[in-house]
Parts: structure tokens; sequence; C-alpha cells
């Protein structure tokens, strides 16, 4: 075995770090050593993590200075780690385009991670760069992964030996025995999630079935206007925005959910839908991205016909009213018993690096 440096663009918040460090847990065994480059990372047993500051400027031109110095500083870094022979990885590595350069000079293979495209939320000209990014380094890279083959094709990449999917796992989790008539959301509180959507369509669905609630935990930019909504509509008796919650407190609320609700106008392999399905809560979602390659409608999970409030509405009604419900809340957990363990998916890495 040889070793492996993981690059990963400067971490904002918590999220991006739990993937990461479950990225680290999948390939640890594969290799002597694993090194992760990036900011503000905490500590794992599973990997050296070297932390190079980057502070975020509220000035334009400080914001270009800042990330032309940030660049600088990986590629110091990654200089005195990265041996000719080891093994690069770009997890949510958009941004790390000094470390490519490095990893071409030292001739190492590199291995870039494509997601779902963002660009298809908004057209934003910070979407639009990403993309942009994203695909300059992955034609640069040796290889291409991504966590489902859908995200890659979605993108119009066709599947070949430069192609690899490498997935994550989730915990396995008991199946839960305190569902209550709850409907949950989890997820980033942007446009191209359909919060909105979902907030009305779950009002509409609410004047027939007054019986259930809504739990929305995230956080994001549309979090004052789904504020604003609720007490349009005078729902905060039955949706409740709870914004960003650690685990911990998240574990607590969510095997009292009957359904994920899910809509996304893009998305790679969502760990929140993941992470439900092995406690048996199955999800109701948009059929794009990784998603394609996990939910099996009315088997294993539900899929949405469009993301508008009425189509969102009478979806709800057509699952939380059916006698499946219990059975395709049993196919979820199993899905997951059969693909996405920690076991399951270190075997799948070890078969697409060929070890």
């Amino acid at each position: 075995m040889a070793d492996a440096v993981v690059f990963m663009n400067p971490v904002p918040s918590k999220a991006p770090q739990i993937s990461a460090f479950k990225f680290l847990k999948v390939i640890a065994p594969s290799f002597d050593k694993v090194s992760i480059i990036s900011s503000s990372l905490d500590n794992t047993k599973d990997a050296q993590v070297i932390n190079v500051k980057y502070k975020k400027q509220n000035s334009k031109i400080m914001r270009v200075l800042n990330f032309a110095w940030f660049q600088l500083k990986v590629f110091l870094k990654g200089l005195k780690t990265l041996k000719k022979g080891d093994t690069a990885f770009f997890w949510v590595g958009d941004k790390m385009f000094s470390s490519m350069i490095l990893c071409k000079l030292k001739r190492v293979k590199t291995y870039f991670f494509l997601y779902g495209m963002t660009s298809l939320e908004n057209a934003s000209k910070k979407a639009q760069t990403t993309k942009k990014s994203q695909d300059f380094l992955a034609s640069k890279a040796d290889f291409v992964c991504a966590e489902s083959e859908s995200v890659l094709t979605d993108r119009g990449l066709a599947l070949s030996d430069k192609t690899k999917i490498i997935h994550l796992y989730v915990d396995d989790f008991e199946l839960s025995a305190e569902r209550e008539n709850k409907v949950g959301m989890l997820c980033r509180l942007a446009s191209g999630k359909c919060v909105l959507e979902s907030i009305e369509g779950f009002s509409i669905f609410h004047s027939k079935h007054p019986e259930f609630s809504l739990d929305i935990v995230g956080d994001g930019i549309l979090y004052d206007e789904c504020k604003a909504l609720i007490e349009k509509l005078d729902a905060s008796s039955f949706i409740t925005l709870h914004g960003w919650l650690l685990h911990d407190k998240l574990f607590k609320i969510m095997p009292k959910w009957k359904l994920l609700l899910f809509p996304t106008k893009t998305e790679g392999v969502p760990n929140s839908v993941l992470e439900c399905m092995s406690m048996g809560v199955p999800a109701l979602c948009s059929h794009v991205g990784g998603l394609k390659d996990i939910i099996l409608d009315k088997a294993n999970g539900y899929v949405l016909k469009s993301d508008d409030a009425q189509n969102i509405a009478q979806a709800l009604d057509d699952v939380l009213l059916s006698d499946t419900l219990e059975l395709v809340s049993l196919n979820a957990k199993a899905a997951i018993n059969e693909k996405f363990t920690l076991k399951k998916a270190q075997e799948n890495f070890e078969s697409q690096m060929g070890f």
C-alpha cells in the first residue's frame, strides 16, 4: 500500500466536514497513511489533518488576494506532504487549483469527485463559476469520480475506465418505533431545494389532514423568507422551522417522522436521505441525480412527479394515506443494509480502485 492525500476546499461549516470524514473512513484501510489538506477541520484518527488558515473577507479585492494566498499556502503544504507514488483525491475540491498543478508536477494519480450541479438550482454567477471550475479540474484529473452513475451521466459524461463510482455509508440505525404523524425536511434552505413550494404544499395538505405536522431542519439564504411564508400562511402551529441542528438533537427528531420530503432541482447522493432510510423513514423525492439510482418508486421510497406546491400536496396525500407505507419503510432500511454500510462502502472502494 502507498499513501493518499485528500485536497478539500476551505470548510465554511461542519456539514462538509461530516462527509469528508466519512470519505476518510472509507479509504483509510486501503492506504498506509492518509492526509487531508483543507482549513478549519477537526482532528480525526483516520487521517493526518493539515489545516491552512483561511479567513473570509468582505472586500472583493481582499477575497481575491486571500484566495490567492490560500492557494500558495496549500501548494507549499502539499509540496511537503505529497510524493511520487501517492494517490491524490479531490473531495469537494473545486477550488483547489494549485493542488492540481502540484499533483501534475509530482506525477501522482488524481481522482476528482463530482456532485450534483448547483448550476441547475439557480443561474447565479457563483453557481455557474462553480460548475466551470468543477468541469475544468475534472478534465485535468486522471479519473473522475462520483457517488452514483447518474451524477456523471446527468453531466453528459460517459461511463468508462476513467470514471469511478465511489460512495459513502451511513451508520446502522434501529428502525423507528416512535413514529408520529410528522413529515420531515432536511436540506439547505435554498431555491434549488424547493423549500418554499414545500411549505405551501404542506399547508394545502394540512387543510385536509390537520393531524399531520412538518419539521424543517436546515439553514440557508431562504431562512427568513421561509419564516415569513409560514407566518403568512398561519402555519406556525403545524410547521416548525428548526434551523441547523447538531446530530445529537437531529437524531431525536428524525425517528418521529413517517416520511422525508425531499424535492430538489439537483442532487448527488444525499446523506440525509440515506440516514432516514436507515431508520426506516422513506423519502418522497425528486427523480434527479443520484436519487435515481437509489429510490425505486413505491418500493423503497416515492418519486415526486414535479416540485410545485399542488403536486407536493397531492403526493403527500397519496403517500401518507397509503396502506403500503410500512412495507416501503422496511424496504428502505433493507436497501441501506444491502449497499450503504461502512463495510460495503470500503469493499466498493477497493473494487473501484483495483486493489
